[in-house]
C-alpha cells in the first residue's frame, strides 16, 4: 500500500474538480439560505408569541382597569359625567322650585288672611261701628287685630 503524505500526487480530471467545487459552493449556499430562513421564521414566531401574550394580558387586565381606558371610553365617560352633573343641577333647581312654591303658598295664605282682616275693618268702619269695636269683636276676627289699630 502506498504511503500518503504531503507530497502524494492525486490525479483528478478537471471536470470532476470543477464539479466538486461547484457542489461545495452549492451546499454552502443552501446551508446559509436555510439557516437564514429558519432564523427568520423563529424570529417571526417569537414576535407573534409576544404579540399574542400582550393581547391576552390586555384582554385579561383591561376590564379590570389595569390597562387604562380606550379613547372612546374616555369620551363616553366624559359625556356620562357631564349628563350626571346636569341631572344634579336639575335636581337642585327642582328642589328650589318646590321650596319656592311652598313659600309662595304660605305667603298667599297669609295675604288672604290679611285681606280678610282689612275687609272686616272696612266693613266695621263703614257700618259706623268703628267706635264700638270691642276686644271681643277683635278676638273673633280670624287672626286677631292689634289694639293699636282700633
Amino acid at each position: 500500500m502506498p504511503e500518503i503524505n504531503d507530497n502524494t500526487a492525486v490525479e483528478i480530471p478537471l471536470r470532476n474538480l470543477i464539479a466538486l467545487g461547484f457542489g461545495i459552493v452549492m451546499a454552502t449556499t443552501a446551508y446559509v439560505t436555510l439557516d437564514t430562513r429558519i432564523t427568520g421564521v423563529e424570529h417571526g414566531h417569537e414576535m407573534h408569541q409576544m404579540q399574542i401574550q400582550d393581547n391576552a394580558d390586555f384582554v385579561r387586565e383591561w376590564p379590570l382597569g389595569l390597562r387604562g381606558a380606550l379613547p372612546d371610553d374616555l369620551i363616553q365617560n366624559a359625556n356620562i359625567m357631564s349628563l350626571q352633573k346636569k341631572i344634579e343641577e336639575m335636581d337642585a333647581l327642582e328642589d328650589e322650585v318646590r321650596r319656592l312654591e311652598i313659600e309662595l303658598g304660605r305667603l298667599r295664605s297669609h295675604t288672604e288672611t290679611q285681606e280678610q282682616k282689612i275687609e272686616t275693618l272696612f266693613d266695621l268702619w263703614n257700618s259706623g261701628q268703628a267706635g264700638k269695636v270691642s276686644c271681643e269683636m277683635v278676638a273673633n276676627l280670624p287672626c286677631g287685630i292689634p289694639a293699636t289699630l282700633l
